[in-house]
């Protein structure tokens, strides 16, 4: 199949339209999403068709899989990414789609429109950079961790230290000492056999090009009444920043539901959506001020040219024990003489439907949990107050969260407490500076579903699964480092409480975890000897600008 022919088979959505629908990635939207942003930047259609659309808006397909590529001769890998370069899905690819999928929700009132599409990107480790450019170009990336590379960086992150543990980098599937990749394919489709379809064609078309698969992962989102949630059964994905910035001089790329009196309406896209500058996930663009909520910062140089809105990609392959999370939920539930269930959502600070404990601390609440405008909306320091809908946005009928500073109803070592602080003061000082260190995250498990399975058979338990955990930055170090070394595996920052119980690691050679879980008695230190989530591979990555797959990596 010629390059033409698939960009044809990856867009073919287009054809498949009703007469009367359009796409349109730079038309108006509503009056809400006019209001008072003048200053955002303004993403041209040079710009937009160069950015990777995983990046920004996100894939947020059903199905993905993952190549990990090794380069052979380089000649005829340059050859390959010129192949590959046309069908390479854009930021206006997918916004397109996004803006389409969504206008069909509104007007069909149908939760799932029968839309399709397949999509393509890719990312390259520092050493496929000084294969393909050259040791300078290389060297031009001021990001000494992707300099490094992740298995150098591991120890740093709190991995295993012991070469006997699953963990350690040494025994990896992939991005290990001895088998880090060159290239990072992504695959994501709406039609599982389409995916496969695209597979096969990327990676036939890679061999005969001299580049090997060292390694590849499907990825699924989980079936049933667990669809859009992670294995151990909790919605994940609620919580995503939203990217500053327009397409035209009338859109924004992230759409806004605030109405435009409301004061929080320059801040937030939706009730709980903080708006990030655009430089916290594309180089060069205007970072977040660390001081200032609504205050553009300065722009990144510490990157070679071509490279200018390209972003950097964190790959971690996680493995889940669902049984030793549950074991632990369920003996630590008979201990503080709460259900099982609710223990559960206190570490992760969700109930398994999404909803947040903050706004629904007793129980599970599936209304809550499947509004978008209300699901997020939530602050840990002071009374959350009410958002100011657009007309067309309906209301937030549900109780507003209370504060709780001492985190008795979301502990602080709660998940997503530890990933965002939001409101609260941190080890750094303003709840401002939390902005600067969002990630754009664009994980999707992997493995048979277990949760929600009445006795599993023994095959069943024995299999693998877990996540795929991907996330964009303009900075890895002070970004996803950042929220991983200093807060997630700290037991006293962001704040005192203990570390994060599931993702959260004890480096130094130590594996052994604590919180200190509220009871009306006070807070109880609880042990976590056993680790639910062990990282077993994945790779530091630079996702580039489009055209640079033609003019400087394949050129």
């Amino acid at each position: 199949m010629t390059p033409r022919k698939l960009m044809q088979e990856l867009r073919s959505v287009k054809a498949e339209l009703p007469k009367n629908v359009q796409i349109s990635a730079t038309g108006a939207d509503s009056a809400a999403e006019l209001s008072s942003a003048e200053d955002e930047p303004i993403f041209d259609e040079e710009d937009r068709t160069n950015i990777q659309g995983n990046i920004v808006p996100g894939f947020n397909k059903d199905h993905q899989h993952f190549l990990f590529f090794r380069l052979g001769d380089v000649k005829a890998a340059k050859r390959w990414l010129k192949w590959l370069a046309p069908v390479v899905t854009s930021m206006d690819d997918a916004l397109a789609f996004k803006r389409l999928h969504r206008a069909l929700r509104l007007r069909q009132g149908e939760t799932e429109p029968l839309l399709k599409s397949t999509w393509v990107n890719i990312a390259f480790s520092v050493a496929a950079i000084r294969k393909l450019v050259g040791k300078d170009a290389a060297a031009a990336f001021g990001e000494q961790s992707f300099r490094q590379g992740l298995a150098e960086r591991s120890t740093y992150l709190g991995d295993p230290t012991d070469p006997s543990h699953r963990g350690h980098r040494g025994n990896w599937v992939v991005g290990g000492p001895d088998n880090e990749a060159d290239v990072i394919v992504i695959v994501a489709s709406d039609d599982p056999d389409d995916l496969v379809e695209i597979v096969a064609l990327v990676s036939e078309q890679a061999m005969d090009h001299g580049l090997y698969v060292i390694f590849e992962q499907r990825g699924d989102t989980l079936t049933g009444d667990f669809r859009g949630h992670e294995h151990f059964g909790f919605k994940d994905g609620v919580s995503q920043p939203g990217v500053r910035g327009r397409t035209s001089s009338v859109r924004f790329i992230t759409p806004r539901a605030l109405a435009p009196g409301d004061p929080h309406a320059r801040l937030f896209a939706r009730p709980g959506q903080p708006l990030i500058w655009p430089g916290q996930f594309l180089l060069g663009q205007p970072r977040q001020h660390p001081g200032n909520l609504l205050k553009a910062g300065s722009r990144a140089q510490n990157f070679p040219s071509w490279a200018k809105h390209g972003s950097y990609l964190v790959c971690r392959r996680l493995l889940q024990d669902v049984p030793a999370f549950w074991d632990f939920v369920t003996e630590l539930a008979s201990r503080v003489g709460l259900p099982g269930v609710r223990v559960a959502s206190m570490l992760v600070g969700r109930w398994p439907s999404g909803a947040p404990i903050m706004r629904t601390p007793a129980a599970d609440d599936l209304a809550l949990a499947g509004d978008e405008l209300a699901n997020n909306h939530f602050i840990f320091d002071d009374d959350t107050r009410p958002s100011v809908l657009a007309p067309d946005r309906g209301n937030d009928v549900f109780p507003q969260a209370k504060a709780d500073v001492l985190g008795t109803v979301c502990p602080h070592f709660a998940h997503i407490r530890k990933a965002n602080p939001r409101d609260s003061a941190t080890d750094l000082g303003s709840p401002s500076d939390t902005l600067t260190r969002m990630i754009l995250r664009r994980g999707i498990p992997f493995g048979e579903r277990l949760v929600g399975v009445d006795d599993p058979p023994e095959e069943l338990l024995k299999q693998e699964r877990g996540l795929m955990f991907l996330c964009y930055g303009s900075t890895i170090e002070d970004q996803f480092e950042f929220l991983t070394r200093r807060w997630a595996n700290s037991p006293v920052q962001p704040n005192l409480g203990g570390h994060d119980p599931v993702v959260g690691q004890e480096g130094r050679g130590k594996r052994a975890r604590f919180i200190d879980f509220p009871t009306k008695d006070g807070a109880q230190r609880v042990s976590i000897e056993k680790e639910w989530v062990t990282v077993t591979g994945g790779g530091y990555f630079f996702a580039p600008p489009i055209r640079a797959l033609t003019e400087v990596l394949g050129a």
